[in-house]
Parts: structure tokens; C-alpha cells; sequence
């Protein structure tokens, strides 16, 4: 078997998994909720105009500055990524049909390759017809009562470019959460390592030591979605070393992922 051709038996086989199909129809849930509450929100022509960040200004779909329209799914699009990516290698250990596969595809190292290559493909588009789904949903708001001011050429040729950039962020987790899982040889272990990765040590590290936020992964994410350098912080760092760290990381975690996979015993647990 082709590497290419694993690599789409993967896709096909992550796309059949319950909790990659459930977290889709959750996201799509959520975008038609999300339509639902900016239409009624902007109905009242007083609270509307109080509320200068309303996503029924388009506007304030990307570039608005602080919590963008569009950066709120980010969010949720990467915590998305990691439980999906995670569950993709870790569930193969929990149902112990890791000797199964190898069985079919002898050669770990391409086993591996193929599953991370799948779990990249799938949560770029994936989260990029998302985000296309999300911003459509607020399209009824700003025809029925919004405005599309502020929405000049450059406006538009950003949107899609910042698209782009949130679809590779996602990408990026949901190999790492492969890579974790596939270390764990369990989708709990690697969730619980992002998280508190994420949530506990990048924070103390940031608080205590603030000339060190600039390595830290959720920094450097911050300033490849935008796309410029940070104003709330004390360091500087350009955007594309920024992208630079985040992809030399996770080579280093991809790697180690790796090179386990292909050394330990598969039956023992």
C-alpha cells in the first residue's frame, strides 16, 4: 500500500469515528446558534448601537482589534482539533487493534506518517469549512441589521488570508495531540498533557518569567493568527519566527512520536 493511499484509508477511517463525526455536528450546531443570537442580539436598534464590537458589523469579523468575531471560533476550533487528534491514535490503543493495523501496514514508521499526514489534512479543511460556516451564520444579522462600513479591499483580502492562517494553527494541534497520544498510547494522557501544558505551565512561565513568553506555544500562536507582533506584551517577535518555533516543536514532538512508535512492543500496555 502506497504511502499516499494509507494516508487517505486513515482519513477515511478518522472520518468514521463517532467523536470526529459528533464534534462536526456540535460545530455545526454551534455556528447556527451562534447565527441564531447575533440576529436577535442586533434586533434592538438601542442595545445595537451601544455595542460598537457587534458581529453584525462586519467589520468586526476579523481586524476590529481584541476578541475578534473570528477568533472566538479559533478558539474553540483548536480545543477541537486536540480532542479529535487525540482520540484518532489514542483510541487505537484503548481498542488494542494496534496489532491489527500492523498487521495490514508492517511498516510503523509510514503507519505513523500516514495517520499524522491524515490528521493534518482533515483538521485544515475541516476548520476552514467551519469558519466559513460560522461567518455565514452572522450574514443574516448584518443584511437585516447591520453595516458592511469599514469592509474595503484590504478588509476582505485579510479575512480569508486569517482563515487560512487559524486552519494551519488547528492543523499544527491536532498533529501535536497524534504525536502526544501516540507517546501515552492513550487519548486521556495527551489531553491532560495540552491542557495542562496550556493552561498551568505556559501561564506561570509567562507570569513569573515574562521575557520567556515569547517560547511559549500559545504566544506564538497568538501572533501567527494575527499575523503581527503582540502590544500587550514585553518582547518582540516577528510572525514568521514565530510560525518558525511553533513548526520546530512540533518536529521535535512528531519525531520522538516516532521514533517510540517504531521501537516499543505494541501487545504490552
Amino acid at each position: 500500500m502506497t504511502f499516499l493511499r494509507l494516508t487517505v484509508v486513515e482519513m477515511r477511517r478518522a472520518l468514521h469515528r463517532r467523536l470526529v463525526r459528533w464534534m462536526v455536528v456540535i460545530a455545526v450546531v454551534g455556528c447556527a446558534v451562534t447565527g441564531l443570537v447575533v440576529f436577535l442580539s442586533s434586533a434592538d436598534p438601542v442595545r445595537f448601537a451601544q455595542d460598537e464590537g457587534h458581529p453584525a458589523r462586519m467589520a468586526n469579523w476579523w481586524g476590529s482589534g481584541g476578541d475578534d468575531f473570528l477568533t472566538v471560533a479559533a478558539l474553540f476550533l483548536v480545543v477541537g482539533a486536540a480532542i479529535c487528534g487525540a482520540s484518532v491514535a489514542g483510541a487505537e490503543w484503548r481498542a488494542g487493534t494496534m496489532t491489527t493495523m500492523l498487521t495490514w501496514v508492517p511498516s510503523r514508521v509510514r503507519l505513523h506518517g500516514a495517520r499524522t499526514c491524515s490528521a493534518a489534512l482533515l483538521a485544515f479543511v475541516i476548520s476552514f469549512l467551519i469558519q466559513v460556516l460560522y461567518l455565514a451564520s452572522a450574514v443574516p444579522a448584518v443584511a437585516a441589521h447591520g453595516s458592511t462600513a469599514g469592509t474595503d479591499a484590504s478588509w476582505w483580502a485579510a479575512l480569508p488570508l486569517a482563515m487560512l492562517r487559524i486552519s494551519l494553527v488547528t492543523s499544527l494541534v491536532a498533529v501535536l495531540a497524534v504525536s502526544i497520544a501516540t507517546i501515552g498510547r492513550n487519548t486521556s494522557a495527551a489531553l491532560v498533557v495540552l491542557a495542562a501544558w496550556a493552561l498551568v505551565i505556559e501561564r506561570l512561565v509567562a507570569g513569573f518569567w515574562p521575557r520567556l513568553a515569547r517560547f511559549m506555544i500559545a504566544e506564538n500562536v497568538a501572533i501567527v493568527v494575527r499575523w503581527a507582533k503582540l502590544s500587550d506584551v514585553k518582547f518582540e517577535r516577528p510572525p514568521i519566527v514565530a510560525l518558525l518555533a511553533l513548526v520546530a516543536y512540533l518536529a521535535t514532538v512528531v519525531a520522538t512520536a516516532t521514533t517510540l512508535f517504531a521501537r516499543r512492543d505494541v501487545v504490552t500496555t
